[in-house]
């Protein structure tokens, strides 16, 4: 096995491990429900096309994953004024609450995956991410 497979595999191996760490943090709502409500908190309201396009999920995916979100008091819909065929995802003081408890809770998690590292170690991660985010960015 090359050292590129090694790597591969050894970083699909963390990146699954990580998905479920931060997913048992969600409370009650799945990934899908909580990148909504990430989009909604960071752009506002938004139609459902839209965060089909920012979430990359179906658009049976939104309209199962908004319901769910509305009947649960995190979001609520309202039609434009002007064109009452457009409905908007608006987040309520609800929704944003959760998200800011999760946030924060996904970045206790995510401290524990370094716990332990020496400072030097620390320095040479953030080195190669911003490499990676470099080349993600190309």
């Amino acid at each position: 096995m090359t050292d590129y497979e090694k790597l591969i595999k050894l970083f699909y191996y963390i990146l699954k491990r990580m998905k479920k760490e931060w997913n048992n943090q969600l409370q009650g709502i799945n990934y899908s429900q909580y990148l909504i409500l990430k989009s909604l908190v960071h752009s506002g309201p938004q139609k459902a096309a839209h965060l089909t396009e920012v979430t990359q999920l179906t658009p049976g995916a939104i309209t199962s994953a908004t319901d769910k979100l509305v009947a649960e008091g995190y979001t609520e819909r309202k039609g434009d004024k002007e064109d009452r065929r457009v409905v908007y995802l608006e987040i309520t003081e609800k929704g944003k609450e959760l998200v800011e408890s999760l946030a924060q809770e996904q970045n206790n998690v995510t401290i524990r995956f370094f716990q332990g590292l020496p400072e030097e170690d620390i320095q040479h991660l953030i080195r190669i991410y911003n490499k990676i985010s470099n080349n993600l960015e190309q």
